[in-house]
């Protein structure tokens, strides 16, 4: 029933609010000068794991896939569970995952790509034309693409496994991670400088980016913008696409602290991947790196860190803090129209930060989230139903009614609205 899922959105809220223990509640409390980049977060997901660190790449179930750069690829769950998916590989680097779930892993030290399944058997796919083989992604019509870190040059392979060189460059020093974007662009990072490269569908090689900090790891794609791991500089970049290079996580320091993504520390983060929806980036991370000079090099160890990106709630929170009712609404519609961002669904969560706010005693910020909610998802009910309960709570009953009127009009099953529509009429 409509009633019992609005009551359910608003008791999950009310307490927690009032105490302002939520993100949403600290980021009003704290009014960061950059909602976007205060509300990026970094959390520790798994517990510590006998691996080095490769490649990673999430599939459509959410879960996580990361090579060890040894023998082994661990399966990870979304809440950091980790178990062995396969093992028997040599050199376990870069992988990605094709449109059937198949997951294909690359084998620096063996020079061939492997194919797992989905229940972690494993053949090899390819194996001639690679030299160190390291990141992999692959396309639309699931072909691979393969960088080779020592012979300077990227390989496609296609579904049916067969190789050909796609582009060669001297900008290439060590190309490692690769992703694509949505036009067929690829971009590749170099483990042997600073460099993030742009390869056109034609093979065409320019310099892109550069990122701080030396060798870098690996690059994804997400909510229209390039992340990247500075290997050597223990830190998460951000890259748009107009080719503008951000911090997104990490001080530069070694270490494993959690929190906010600006104040947290990683110690040679190397893979990275994201969720279908974007919101989130996995990246394994070392714990005791040791130098090539310890005489007895112990057993390599390694935790998988997300950072979960901004929200819309977030951002929200924080403009309305620092811009007031008109600066909330205004960081709405810069969301909504930012290639990043427009095309994230957010009904739910706007929808929950508007009982948020109204339980906090901010009705008309309330009201003003509840109109934003009706203008990107006029065909929600629901929508429809909270902001009549606004108007209805500030004792605007004639808008009340309009819109628990037009509420019903979508959803004739509304309960909650033919109650509310009876009490404000007084039958």
């Amino acid at each position: 029933m409509a009633s019992d899922r609005l009551n359910s959105e608003r008791s999950s809220t009310n307490l927690v609010e009032l105490l302002m223990g939520t993100a949403v509640g600290l980021a009003i409390l704290a009014g960061p000068t950059d909602a976007v980049a205060q509300g990026n977060r970094v959390r520790t997901l798994t517990d510590t794991l006998p691996a080095a660190v490769g490649g990673v790449t999430v599939d459509r179930a959410g879960m996580i896939y990361v090579a060890d750069f040894r023998e082994t690829v661990w399966k990870v769950t979304p809440d950091g569970q980790a178990s062995v998916f396969a093992t028997g590989f040599y050199g376990a680097s870069g992988n990605a995952i094709d449109s059937r779930g198949n997951l294909f892993q690359s084998n620096f030290y063996g020079n061939y790509i492997s194919k797992v399944d989905r229940f972690g058997e494993h053949t090899t796919f390819a194996d001639s034309g690679f030299s160190g083989p390291v990141g992999i992604v692959i396309d639309a019509d699931d072909n691979l693409y393969v960088t080779n870190c020592s012979a300077n040059a990227l390989s496609k392979v296609t579904k049916h496994g067969v190789v050909s060189t796609f582009a060669e460059s001297e900008l290439f020093r060590c190309p490692n991670g690769i992703t694509r974007d949505p036009q067929g662009n690829t971009y590749v990072v170099n483990f042997g400088d600073e460099a993030m490269l742009k390869v056109t569908p034609d093979g065409e090689v320019t310099q892109f980016a550069t990122l701080p900090g030396g060798g870098n790891g690996h690059v994804t794609f997400a909510r229209g913008n390039l992340y990247a791991t500075s290997f050597q500089g223990h830190r998460i970049y951000k890259v748009a696409l107009a080719g503008e290079v951000t911090l997104l996580a990490g001080t530069g320091a070694s270490g494993g602290q959690d929190g906010p993504a600006l104040e947290a520390t990683f110690t040679f983060p190397n893979g990275i991947a994201t969720t279908t929806g974007g919101g989130r980036l996995y990246v394994n991370d070392f714990i005791n790196r040791f130098p090539p000079t310890v005489e007895l090099p112990p057993q390599p160890l390694s935790v998988v860190r997300q950072i979960k990106l901004a929200s819309i709630s977030d951002v929200l929170a924080a403009a309305l803090r620092s811009g007031g009712t008109q600066g909330m609404v205004d960081a709405y519609r810069k969301w909504k129209t930012d290639p990043a961002t427009a095309g994230v669904f957010t009904e739910v969560e706007v929808n929950r930060l508007g009982y948020q706010l109204m339980t906090g005693g901010q009705l008309s910020a309330s009201t003003e989230v509840f109109k934003l909610n009706v203008e990107s998802y006029p065909l929600s009910w629901n929508v429809y139903d909270s902001l009549a309960e606004a108007y209805m709570n500030a004792g605007e009953n004639d808008k009340a009614v309009q819109f628990y009127e037009k509420s019903l009009e979508i959803n004739p099953a509304n309960n909650n609205a033919a109650e509310m529509l009876k009490k404000i009429r007084g039958q």
